[in-house]
């Protein structure tokens, strides 16, 4: 057998995006001069994470490399040829959009078609793509194949994001997996990434999860489903080490109560160096492709996918949306920017509540537009419970709270309680954009300390979270044992 390599080397697995944007920070920090290696696992392709400019941008000027899953499955060189159909379809497929109802995507669909056939045959495509990799993922990536990346990447340590999952039902057969995953018992991304995860362990291969993001509101029963779900689990599957970003967290992970090795360190995504480091290569990346009028201040709104009461009430949601994109009709000056979230991507009609000769003052940017060039360029951050609006808070960047959600969700809290620059109604939120528009904005220390200390279990204000990442990391590699 090879000798083993004296580098140690850690596989992180990203099965989407947002998991690669929790990880980013540590793999760029390890190409620094450092005696550990990464490599990067993307389920189902590394194309979907690609796609983002950004993260294109940053892997290149990193000099780090992705695997595909789909590339070591069964049927591998067919598989490749498949992948490289997905790239031409993804980088000319034109963002699709989300509704609420199935009525209202048939129409849509339709009046795709009669406007633009390709896209509509790129879209059909994309999702058979999808499906496909599902499948595969279940019939052709076996334990075999799984041994052999590992063994012939000489892996020492897998890194994944929080997920949990029936270790029977991770266990099952091909046949009884497809049946689970189709039937909705378990997600096909969880099977997939607990399966290779599983298999890692049984190699000796320690698993570690990070932190999947704090959890921005906190209220009684808020999930009785999820909950519900968990405590059916017959054996969920366990790291041997969790990392948490403050105890805090723990209340809304009951499954992982009694780890041992649990860590509260933060969110590398949040550590201000890298906040400013983002938004610095952003700039690089897309340079004036965004502009933002000379004239006017950006009111960048974040979006979220939190459902503000227990009964979806969408039409509630989205007269909270027309709260904030009304504020063009009052503020000449003013021009309000929508990231919605990439998950949840879809129209917010406007003729009905902004002034005809306003329309053009709103932007909405889907997933073609990374958040870090629109954080970058915006005046004015609002978030109803975005964990995004973090980054500006720490920036000191002027930022408003929009907590109207209370109405519905009774004794509910949230991280940014205590932010002197929030509002609960339409009224209000007009009131703290006069203010912030007059240079009145302030944000106190003790505030900022606080958040800190809560959502990070920090000791001090802007403590350096990738530091204590790779030192606890480092200890992991030196002392584990194999049992």
């Amino acid at each position: 057998m090879e000798k083993r390599m004296v580098k140690k080397r850690i596989l992180f697995i990203a099965h989407h995006n947002n998991d690669f944007d929790h990880f980013l920070p540590l793999i760029v920090n390890y190409k620094k001069d450092r005696d550990i290696s990464t490599k990067i696992l993307a389920f189902y392709t590394k194309d979907g994470i690609l796609k983002n400019k950004l993260h294109k941008y940053i892997c290149t000027s990193n000099s780090i490399e992705l695997d595909s899953m789909m590339d070591i499955c069964h049927f591998g060189k067919i598989n490749n040829l498949l992948n490289k159909i997905h790239l031409f379809v993804l980088t000319h497929l034109k963002e699709g959009e989300k509704t609420d109802s199935r009525s209202k995507r048939i129409k849509q669909m339709t009046a795709g078609f009669i406007k633009s056939p390709l896209n509509t045959v790129l879209r059909f495509l994309h999702y058979s793509f999808l499906r496909y990799h599902v499948i595969s993922s279940i019939f052709l990536l076996t334990q075999k194949n799984i041994n052999k990346y590992i063994d012939s990447n000489n892996i020492d340590l897998v890194i994944i994001d929080q997920r949990t999952a029936d270790e029977s039902l991770i266990d099952s057969k091909p046949i009884n997996r497809f049946i689970d995953a189709y039937t909705g018992k378990i997600d096909p991304m969880n099977l997939v990434l607990l399966r290779f995860a599983k298999t890692a362990r049984e190699m000796k291969i320690p698993i570690l999860m990070m932190p999947h993001g704090p959890q921005p509101i906190s209220k009684p029963n808020i999930d009785p489903k999820n909950k519900l779900r968990i405590e059916k689990l017959k054996d969920p599957f366990r790291p041997d080490f969790l990392f948490l970003g403050s105890e805090k967290e723990l209340s809304s992970l009951h499954h992982m109560e009694g780890i041992r090795s649990t860590f509260y360190l933060g969110d590398p995504r949040f550590d201000i160096e890298w906040i400013n480091y983002l938004e610095s290569r952003a700039l690089d990346v897309y340079g004036p492709t965004v502009t933002k009028p000379a004239d006017k201040k950006v009111l960048l709104y974040l979006m979220d996918i939190f459902t503000y009461d227990l009964t979806n009430n969408f039409e509630y949601k989205k007269r909270m949306h027309q709260d904030i994109l009304s504020l063009v009709n009052y503020f000449p000056d003013l021009e309000v920017w929508v990231k919605h979230h990439p998950r949840d991507v879809f129209d917010i009609p406007l003729d009905d509540f902004i002034v005809n000769d306003k329309r053009r003052s709103i932007k909405q940017f889907g997933n073609d537009t990374d958040t870090n060039i629109l954080l970058a360029k915006a005046d004015i951050c609002l978030a109803a419970s975005s964990t995004v609006l973090i980054s500006p808070i720490l920036q000191r960047k002027p930022v408003i709270f929009y907590d109207k959600w209370k109405e519905v969700l009774q004794n509910a809290t949230s991280i940014y309680d205590g932010v002197s620059f929030k509002a609960s109604s339409r009224k209000e939120l007009i009131t703290q954009c006069e203010k912030i528009l007059k240079g009145e904005y302030f944000i106190d220390d003790a505030y900022l300390e606080k958040l800190y200390r809560d959502v990070f279990s920090g000791n001090y204000l802007y403590e350096n979270m990738l530091l204590k990442y790779n030192t606890q990391i480092d200890k992991i590699l030196e002392t584990y044992k194999i049992n």
